[in-house]
């Protein structure tokens, strides 16, 4: 396990799809050791994806093809119904693939191998392990404070530092990066183990009053229903407690329907940030922000897979490019990433638009403006 102090080129804090992405990109194309810090122990559960075409250029980047993820990874999907703007169902991918075939993705299954191809390449990959404080040196390399579950505290000299925290940016906004959160957007769900003979479906989306639902047929034979909605709604209306949330279930037109009879609601409710939010870290040196930490996008965009991969693929040639040539593109992946959340926020805007019915309440006040 850690030794008091550690030496790595390059430390990736979060090993999800970005981290891990980050990580093969560097490891492929450079000779830089990289070394990742996960705080989980890799065994979350995750709420199922859908991807385009698109998804797979990319892993072909990280030298990986289809046929190296287990069986059932990548689910061809069908279209989504969708009861969004009346109650007349509409069949959509998402709001950003309407013309492109789509993929169920098998998260588990897909994080599992990116991190375990990574670690099988060279990463040095800490699981259960936190970061305690970032110190910037005088020669602008970070000493970095750690601890890990059993093993107890360490550090770890890295000559650069990668943000692939997620939504939070935690590394961001502990070292003075800007972060700009849009909404308050939250998600209120529960996983269900589907019965034996039950018959499954796509993805179904319903609006409501308060936020709107999403519910989905998750690969092993499990289903997963959620509510979105803003920090202060789900509050004030308690939909964190597991009575609230069915009771609203009841409520709705649609979401009610996938659940049978025999499909009682006594499981445990998870309450996870789904906020919008865009970082900029131009002012910040050897440091960048991937994924969900660079820009985190509405899970209504289903864009979350795809950007975590290529906005870690961009840092990592930059990375690369930096340490070659002592010159930083930060500026040109800084605009890029703003590019691309400018042109999301513009169609996310349109689709919530899309919905009148409840223009008293406050969920849809905030997003059709």
């Amino acid at each position: 396990m850690p030794d008091s102090m550690r030496q790595t080129d390059v430390l990736i804090v979060g090993g999800g799809p970005s981290g891990a992405s980050a990580a093969l990109s560097l490891l492929n194309h450079s000779k830089y050791n990289v070394t990742i810090i996960e705080q989980s122990d890799f065994n979350t559960t995750r709420v199922g994806e859908h991807v385009s075409t698109s998804i797979f250029g990319l892993i072909e980047y990280l030298k990986l093809s289809k046929g190296d993820f287990e069986k059932d990874s990548f689910m061809p999907s069908y279209a989504s119904k969708a009861y969004w703007g009346n109650d007349e169902v509409s069949t959509i991918n998402t709001i950003f693939t309407a013309d492109e075939a789509t993929f169920q993705l098998d998260r588990q299954k897909f994080d599992f191998k990116l991190i375990e191809t990574a670690a099988e390449r060279g990463a040095t990959i800490y699981p259960r392990t936190k970061c305690l404080e970032y110190e910037q040196l005088a020669d602008k390399s970070w000493r970095i404070f750690l601890n890990h579950a059993t093993e107890g505290k360490f550090i770890i000299h890295a000559n650069y530092l990668v943000d692939a925290s997620g939504r939070s940016a935690n590394v961001c906004r502990k070292i003075g990066g800007i972060s700009k959160k849009y909404d308050s957007l939250m998600s209120v769900g529960m996983f269900f183990d589907l019965n034996e003979g039950y018959k499954k479906f796509e993805q179904v989306i319903e609006s409501v009053e308060l936020g709107w639902w999403y519910a989905a047929c998750l690969p092993d034979n499990r289903m997963v229903i959620v509510f979105f909605s803003d920090a202060d709604i789900i509050s004030e209306n308690k939909i964190h407690q597991i009575n609230k949330w069915s009771h609203l279930i009841q409520q709705s037109n649609h979401i009610k329907n996938v659940l049978q009879e025999n499909h009682s609601i006594g499981g445990k409710l998870w309450v996870k940030n789904a906020q919008t939010q865009v970082s900029d870290t131009r002012t910040l040196e050897r440091f960048i922000a991937i994924g969900d930490a660079a820009a985190s996008f509405d899970p209504i965009s289903s864009m979350g897979i795809g950007f975590s991969i290529s906005s870690a693929i961009y840092a990592a040639k930059h990375i690369a490019q930096e340490f070659k040539e002592g010159i930083s593109t930060i500026d040109s992946y800084q605009e890029d990433i703003l590019k691309n959340f400018n042109r999301y926020h513009q169609i996310k805007t349109r689709y919530y638009n899309k919905e009148k019915r409840w223009s008293p309440s406050k969920f849809w006040q905030r997003r059709n403006l």
